[in-house]
């Protein structure tokens, strides 16, 4: 029997607007107020999208890189190419 594949869980924190799963949303206000947010990727809209690889990192990685506006990613299973043909952004790197 086959199992549906359901999108992986993502946390995302930064300080640009974003359009996740058909929603726009600023992240400076989550990432001020709350850390971070937590979602499923159905599908990422952004300008400029940081994969970070490492929890410690995600938490830490705005004290290093300050562009604006931008968005980090933080995957506990990681991502695939299924997972990146989901992700729309002008730059995509991973840190």
């Amino acid at each position: 029997m086959n199992t549906p594949k359901h999108p992986k869980i993502v946390l995302l924190k930064g300080n640009g607007p974003i359009t996740i799963n058909s929603e726009m949303m600023e992240l400076i206000a989550i990432t001020l107020s709350h850390g971070m947010i937590g979602l499923p990727l159905k599908d990422l809209r952004a300008e400029k999208v940081y994969i970070v690889d490492d929890m410690q990192r995600f938490w830490d990685i705005h004290k290093q890189i300050k562009d604006k506006p931008c968005c980090f990613l933080y995957c506990e299973q990681g991502l695939d190419e299924a997972d990146l043909q989901r992700i729309t952004a002008e730059t995509i790197e991973h840190v």
